[in-house]
């Protein structure tokens, strides 16, 4: 058995994950030579959704001419993101660790996985728009290289036009998959080995993920130079806590398992689901702690804002009613309810000058993008020669680490997994989750009680002036319980 040999790839992941740089091993009892592994992370699939180009016909503006920007967005957005991060790569390698021999690595360099934009309102969210994930083994081209230009577009035929788009063909020449990794300015030497792509699903509130199988193009197997060798393929994606010691924490790992294939094997991708959700790494306490401190200033005026809108909201409710009360009550009733419309008025118009100047507030202050968290990435892809060697592989990728939130009755992978619970029993949110909760929820009473006790007409009264200390306890405790300042 020789010695793994260790080479750095610039790899682009946009957004959540950055470029990579991959390293991979070999065993020359299996494979002839290293296979390099690379990993691009980007918000669509290179080849699964690589859009037609239509030619706009001489002066015209119709429905031809619109795909025009589609293809060219496309292909520029991801062109972008590739050459954005090359000057980071000598700054991002990672020595590779000891690799199992059935299974390819790309590592990946550090990262932060969350991002707080500060426009409108700061907001927490995954430091990508994490849509596809694409692996390409075989070797590339030098870094400098540029291969765009030889791309050939999927130009739809004229006489297809006319129907039904799942209908239109292609006149190009070339439709490998050589091709159309160069949108992507992804430079291939020669033949790729193999190609995989997996969609990221989220859940409707973001808290959960999984992958799905967006297809795969293998010419030939990673493991072995044998044309009629079947393999069981699955690759995964770890999400770790960096450390200084080799014992790193686990976050996440998220997999694919597209079954038993062999050289030549193509697929468009799978229709169904048979990976389970998995819960979204929270932000860690410290990152908590750190977003908070950083936009202190950004959320007390937020808060004040969104308080003052509700206000708003309210008392045009509330004067709507008493508009149609007075119009349906007695002289003397009439009077007392004109009396009342008018402090409300006279509120809702404080209230408004008081947004306006909040709102001009904010704007003066910062608004560059915070990045939270830092984490790395870890990809694999494992050829095993049997589906348990498979199943045993990804539990050992997993260890002890278990996110699961919900697993598909009957699939490979759930007698291995024996803390996989169903959604309807799903585990309660973290102490770090439910704290934040906390504090959002106590923030906006806070800011609730203030608005009410400053823009009273002729000053807030006693019950005001409780219940905006109380609130201000409640925001305090609150704030103590995730190690912050208080206000």
């Amino acid at each position: 058995m020789t010695k793994a040999r260790s080479t750095a790839f610039a790899v682009a992941l946009t957004a959540l994950l950055g470029l990579a740089v991959m390293e991979c091993g070999r065993d020359t009892a299996h494979a002839a030579q290293d296979v390099e592994v690379h990993a691009f992370v980007n918000d669509s699939c290179i080849i699964a959704d690589e859009p037609f180009y239509v030619p706009q016909s001489a002066g015209s503006t119709g429905e031809n001419a619109k795909f025009l920007p589609i293809i060219a967005a496309v292909v520029g957005q991801l062109a972008s993101l590739f050459i954005h991060h090359e000057a980071d790569v000598a700054a991002g390698k990672i020595k590779a660790r000891a690799a199992r021999k059935d299974t390819r690595y790309a590592m990946v360099r550090q990262m932060n996985l969350y991002r707080a934009d500060l426009l409108p309102a700061p907001t927490l969210r995954l430091n990508a728009n994490l849509g596809c994930m694409t692996i390409v083994a075989g070797s590339l081209e030098p870094e400098s290289t540029d291969c765009r230009a030889a791309y050939l577009p999927k130009t739809v035929t004229p006489e297809t036009l006319k129907l039904s788009q799942d209908q239109w063909r292609t006149s190009r020449t070339d439709d490998s998959v050589e091709n159309q990794l160069r949108r992507a300015n992804v430079c291939v030497k020669d033949k790729v080995r193999a190609v995989y792509e997996a969609r990221f699903e989220f859940s409707a509130d973001g808290t959960a993920y999984r992958l799905k199988d967006a297809g795969y193009h293998i010419e030939s197997l990673l493991t072995t130079q044998q044309k009629r060798a079947f393999r069981a393929v699955l690759y995964t994606l770890k999400i770790s806590d960096p450390s200084s010691t080799d014992q790193e924490e686990v976050l996440s790992v998220a997999w694919v398992n597209i079954g038993t294939v062999s050289a030549g094997a193509h697929s468009p991708g799978a229709t169904s689901h048979s990976a389970p959700w998995l819960r979204v790494p929270p932000l860690t306490p410290e990152a908590r702690r750190s977003y908070e401190e950083r936009t202190k200033t950004h959320q007390e005026v937020a808060g004040e804002i969104e308080a003052l809108k509700r206000a708003l909201q309210r008392n045009q409710r509330i004067l709507a009613s008493l508009d149609q009360r007075i119009a349906a009550s007695s002289s003397d009733i009439a009077e007392g309810l004109k009396q009342e419309r008018t402090r409300i008025a006279v509120q809702y118009q404080t209230q408004s000058a008081e947004l306006d100047a909040s709102s001009a507030e904010y704007q003066d202050l910062p608004h560059e993008p915070l990045e939270l968290m830092p984490v790395t990435i870890e990809v694999a892809i494992t050829e095993s020669e049997s589906e348990k060697k498979s199943q045993l592989a990804l539990a050992d990728f997993m260890g002890a680490h278990s996110d699961i939130v919900s697993s598909p009755v009957g699939t490979a992978t759930t007698g291995l997994l024996s803390r996989a619970v169903n959604l309807a029993d799903e585990s309660p949110p973290s102490g770090s989750d439910s704290l934040a909760s906390d504090l959002a929820r106590a923030r906006a009473r806070y800011f609730d009680a203030l608005t009410d006790a400053q823009t009273a007409p002729g000053g807030a009264s006693e019950q005001q002036r409780r219940e905006l200390a109380a609130a201000k306890d409640e925001y305090n405790a609150a704030r103590r319980s995730l190690g912050l300042d208080q206000i």
